[in-house]
């Protein structure tokens, strides 16, 4: 059985409005406990941002998405 990977322009979207909340509000939620260091917030904004994008919300939306597509 081969599996389809679904439309890239798709999971663009997908991944776009995933990213949205997780980058408006990491940030500010981690804020109060970084300080002052602009470096530090960034890297540890993107160290969560990251892999919830990549182990959670994508790899849902291609099941789901491929799910959709076999029927």
């Amino acid at each position: 059985m081969k599996t389809s990977t679904p439309n890239q322009h798709l999971l663009a979207l997908i991944n776009y409005l995933a990213l949205l909340p997780l980058v408006y509000f990491i940030p500010e939620l981690i804020a109060p406990f970084i300080g002052a260091n602009k470096l530090l917030h960034v890297a540890i904004a993107v160290a969560l941002i990251v892999p919830v994008i990549s182990y959670v919300v994508m790899p849902v939306a291609v099941k789901l998405l491929s799910r959709n597509d076999a029927q």
